[in-house]
């Protein structure tokens, strides 16, 4: 009996020497079935997971990120289209928005027509509209219109930095010369959630079309079910984005969300039905649990006080200094607790405080900064490391002016100012002295 209480005591303490380690660990990766996969940090561009990224694929319909960004970046949203033959070079089996030729609708409705209901109709309408805006040719015929189209595709996914990318037309469905990367597709979808509208768009469930004038008009539901609270799939941190599939392509999904201020991008391409859910799910929950977003320096923040030496009369005795920039980023919450910040003044622009002790004698905390100063004057750093390895540094700038004390105010200048004095007031009293011993005895002889 003694023995099994031993063994138990020595098993609980040995339990409690990993508690630390394990409460501070990072979690674990996910796995995920799809066959390419990428986890990014939206601002930053940071990626924080990534499954064959580079792997070439067919993106299905997350090629309509892409499309809705040229409509924001190159159209006006508020303009009518009018619907026109290019529907009819959609392709049988697409999923629709429901269009007819002849309908007029705005660029702005088209854009929620193209990303809920992912209407390929919406997407043919969009590209030969901005295809005749960009050749200047209203009457550029519709399978000329696409080539343009995808031309203006292909062009702004090099812009972004997508190298393994190429579209052929604006919709996604399968062509054999129609692919992209996980990679690539998390730097489209990047650059598309910095327009306010579109992530408006990707995190609406349900939208009416107001400007639709046609014969068979309808409202239209967002397929992505991450969104939907009624879904067995709802992630209440997710943002949107789009979802897609082909036969070739597989199920694919693009999604974000965002919490405790870091916005995340996740890319699953070419997965299963139900798996494009829960693995988005799990890269999110991954990019959530194991980083954070910290904002370490603010452009202008005050970093630090310093005194200044020999200020003039109604001159200020100290002065803020700020940052010429700031500095934010993501990390790894294990990582967070190691960030260290410095501040470090230009020893040239030091002088020398009253001592306050052999030890202290070097530290910059003694020191003042010497008048003059000119407001918007670089006099330092300060320095951002994680466990010694310098992350970041930015100026501190001078936030006033300050004119140095006239050399005729200073210290030894009053006193020399006073001895003169003094050496004047004696000189003047043994004058009058003197006066008066001549003056004397000439009055006592008479």
């Amino acid at each position: 009996m003694k023995n099994k209480r031993k063994n138990l005591i020595i098993a609980v303490l040995v339990l409690l020497c990993f508690l630390p380690g394990l409460a501070g660990a990072k979690a674990q990766e996910p796995r995920t079935e799809a066959q390419a996969a990428i986890l990014i940090e939206q601002v930053s561009g940071t990626i924080l997971y990534a499954k064959d990224a580079q792997r070439q694929m067919y993106p299905a319909s997350t090629t309509k990120i892409l499309t809705a960004l040229l409509a924001v970046e190159t159209g006006d949203l508020d303009a009518q289209v009018t619907v026109g033959s290019e529907i009819y070079l959609v392709a049988k089996g697409s999923s629709l928005a429901h269009l007819s030729s002849g309908d007029t609708i705005s660029l702005r409705d088209l854009v929620y027509g193209l990303m809920l209901p992912s209407g390929n109709d919406a997407a043919y309408t969009i590209a030969a509209h901005l295809a005749r805006r960009q050749a200047g040719n209203p009457d550029l015929s519709a399978p000329e219109a696409i080539q343009v189209f995808a031309e203006m595709m292909n062009a702004r996914a090099r812009e972004l930095g997508a190298k393994d990318t190429h579209f052929s037309g604006p919709d996604g469905f399968h062509a054999s010369d129609h692919y992209t990367t996980a990679y690539d597709l998390s730097l489209i979808a990047r650059e598309a959630m910095k327009h306010p509208f579109l992530r408006t768009v990707v995190a609406t469930a349900n939208h009416a079309p107001e400007s639709w004038k046609g014969r068979e008009t309808r409202s239209w539901k967002n397929n992505n079910q991450l969104i939907d609270p009624r879904s067995n799939f709802y992630y209440p941190a997710a943002t949107g984005l789009k979802t897609g599939y082909t036969g070739k392509a597989g199920y694919c999904l693009v999604s974000s969300g965002s919490r405790e201020e870091m916005d995340l991008i996740a890319v699953c391409l070419n997965t299963s039905e139900d798996g494009r859910w829960s693995e988005a799910k799990a890269l999110l929950d991954y990019g959530f649990a194991s980083y954070t977003w910290l904002q370490l320096v603010q452009a202008e923040e005050e970093i630090t006080t310093v005194s200044v030496n020999n200020p003039d009369w109604g001159q200020p005795d100290s002065l803020t200094l700020t940052a010429a920039e700031g500095f934010s980023g993501v990390f790894a919450r294990e990582d967070a607790g190691e960030i260290k910040r410095e501040t470090v003044i230009d020893n040239n622009l030091l002088a020398a405080k009253k001592s306050l002790g052999e030890a202290a004698a070097s530290a910059q905390a003694e020191y003042a900064l010497r008048a003059p100063l000119i407001k918007g004057q670089v006099v330092g750093q300060v320095k951002i490391t994680l466990r010694g390895r310098k992350l970041f540094s930015a100026d501190l700038i001078v936030t006033a002016d300050v004119a140095p004390l006239p050399w005729w105010r200073t210290e030894p200048a009053l006193i020399l100012y006073g001895c003169a004095l003094v050496f004047l007031s004696a000189i003047l009293v043994l004058r009058l002295r003197r006066r008066r011993q001549t003056e004397f005895p000439l009055r006592g002889r008479q």
